[in-house]
């Protein structure tokens, strides 16, 4: 479970620190800009020759921000994510739906009390070819086993190790925190039954158990390779994936091969992956990635740099000409943008304003917001907005039938005449504080300008985002803004941000909303004995409750996008963001 601050997407002189009304003046302005920007990247499409392509069985993509360490245990960012997921697998791991789905386990089950989960593992598993195997059957390999899978959750769970996934297992595997305080020499609650079974036993009942299990911190690793590499394991990755790490020039590239042992095949019985190689390279300039991309020399872009994109998308998001040649992916993301309103009056901060105590004034702010503008006009159609409470929509067990906030700034006037504000009037001046970043900001002046017409006045007040994250979890701000990004596709995830154990800053709930009723249905949630749809009916009820309470202001969902070239197939995004490669082809030389 993780805050994000939001990426950059627009230009840092475009919008920020204009009203709504001078930035719809000025977007004219930008736009002439971002034309001439366009012409100049315009020019280099389509001129792609051949002879410049790189052979179709190699699939490239850049990675800006770069790539520490390819240990699963470490993988805490998405160019780690991106890059471990070609070469690790798990227990279990996502479907197209997002939905659990059996991996290097091939079936499993759970006791009535739901904390004992018995997984039976496949025996035709190998790890990748490594020197530090001995050979057998003429390579230097061997097959996964159970203990493999005890070795690599314990050292999730090792001090030693450092990891920054521990919190995904060490409160939730039975003895997994003795082990990291180094009382026990292993996890009493994982027991190796045979090769081919595991056995762990929970805390207790944690439905979303296989869910956190498709983390990155849930791959298999061996312990030989562990054990000769040491703290270079994360430059000597040894897994099961698909593909295995080639060669590794820190800055400039990594190249990863195909694993001809792996254990998947297609519908015709074919082994995957298809691809020879996936080469990640490490420009950090976005600019020349995408013109770099225009030119063919990479297979994907996976961001767009703020300056070009009014010239490359229309405002509902689609492509303009001459990008139309490219294929584009969108997926509404596992995230979800909104302004965090404290509701503890033990804290000095959620006394100073009537925030707290008048639950008609903020969902009063919530009616006064038109996303459907903001997602529009500010976010150039890169975002969805949030209408029916707290779930994204890529999210299982997402429902529209969940009603949330819609623009209606008459009710919105009727909601403070009923909370003693009429037209805003004996209001004091709230304080939203954001960020650092322009995008936010842009976004924030917006809604300012909007909270403004129904009588409400708001100052912005912008701080570096490790500051502004501190402040919020310690409590020291009436109302603020962050996001929240999903580690692992189960509501859960999301809605445990409104349970009273989960209080900042011990947990997420940093708006300190307490409720019996919320509290009651989490709980009865995290049952595995339920179905996925029980379970996601208590989710709903908890989301109304939310919508009622409004604890935040819900603003949007981001939406990711993808340009694939035009001869790349089998590409897929979904809302986890995943980068999947295993499927991926290349119909002509690329």
């Amino acid at each position: 479970m993780h805050l994000q601050p939001l990426h950059v997407h627009l230009s840092t002189d475009t919008i920020a620190g204009c009203s709504v009304r001078r930035f719809f003046r000025s977007l004219t302005v930008f736009c002439t800009r971002c034309v001439i920007i366009g012409i100049i990247i315009a020019g280099s499409v389509g001129c792609v020759s051949q002879s410049d392509r790189v052979p179709s069985t190699i699939f490239r993509y850049n990675e800006p921000d770069g790539i520490n360490s390819l240990d699963p245990a470490m993988a805490s960012y998405q160019s780690a994510v991106w890059a471990t997921g070609h070469l690790f697998n798990g227990l279990v791991e996502l479907d197209d739906t997002l939905a659990i789905a059996p991996c290097i386990a091939s079936s499993w089950e759970v006791d009535p009390r739901g904390t004992t989960w018995t997984f039976h593992l496949r025996t035709d598993i190998w790890f990748h070819e490594n020197p530090c195997f001995p050979k057998q059957e003429g390579i230097q390999s061997r097959r996964v086993t159970a203990a493999d899978v005890q070795y690599s959750l314990q050292r999730i769970c090792d001090a030693r190790t450092a990891s920054t996934g521990l919190w995904a297992f060490r409160t939730t595997i039975a003895g997994a925190d003795d082990y990291h305080a180094g009382r026990v020499d292993s996890i009493t609650g994982i027991t190796v039954v045979d090769d081919s079974t595991i056995r762990i036993e929970l805390t207790k009942p944690f439905a979303p158990f296989l869910a956190v299990l498709t983390m990155p911190y849930g791959s298999v690793v061996p312990r030989e390779a562990v054990e000769q590499y040491g703290a270079d394991f994360g430059r000597h990755p040894v897994g099961t994936g698909p593909f295995a790490i080639e060669s590794w020039t820190a800055d400039v590239a990594l190249v990863l091969q195909r694993n001809p042992r792996y254990f998947k095949v297609d519908s015709s019985g074919q082994r995957l992956p298809y691809l020879e190689n996936v080469e990640i390279t490490f420009l950090r300039d976005v600019k020349n990635e995408f013109l770099e991309f225009t030119r063919g020399q990479y297979d994907v872009v996976t961001q767009i740099d703020g300056a070009f994109a009014p010239a490359v998308y229309h405002v509902d998001g689609s492509l303009k000409e001459p990008y139309t040649r490219y294929t584009l992916h969108r997926a509404p993301a596992q995230s979800i943008e909104y302004y965090g309103i404290l509701l503890d009056t033990a804290y000095p901060a959620a006394r100073a304003v009537p925030l707290a105590r008048e639950r008609m004034l903020r969902q009063a702010l919530n009616y006064a917001v038109d996303r459907h503008r903001i997602v529009t006009y500010v976010l150039h159609g890169r975002g969805v907005p949030a209408t029916h409470g707290v779930l994204p929509q890529s999210m299982p067990g997402f429902s529209a039938a969940v009603e949330g906030y819609t623009y209606d700034p008459d009710r919105a006037r009727a909601l403070l005449d009923s909370a003693g504000f009429p037209n805003g009037r004996g209001c004091p001046p709230l304080v939203l504080q954001l960020g650092n970043n322009p995008r936010t900001a842009s976004v924030a002046e917006a809604v300012q300008q909007m909270w403004k017409e129904i009588g409400i006045n708001v100052t912005l007040r912008l701080v570096d985002f490790p500051q502004h994250l501190s402040m919020v979890r310690a409590g020291e701000l009436g109302m603020w803004r962050t996001s929240w990004i999903g580690d692992y596709p189960d509501p859960e995830n999301f809605l445990a941000l409104f349970t009273t154990p989960n209080w900042a800053p011990n947990g997420p709930n940093t708006t300190h909303i307490s409720l019996p009723e919320l509290d009651r249905l989490y709980q009865e949630a995290l049952h595995p004995s339920l179905t996925f749809e029980e379970r996601a009916a208590r989710y709903h009820e908890m989301e109304r409750t939310i919508v009622e309470q409004a604890p935040w202001v819900f603003l949007y969902h981001d939406v990711l996008m993808r340009l694939t070239q035009p001869y790349v197939q089998g590409f897929t995004l979904d809302g986890s963001g995943r980068l999947l490669l295993e499927r991926v082809q290349k119909t002509v030389a690329g």
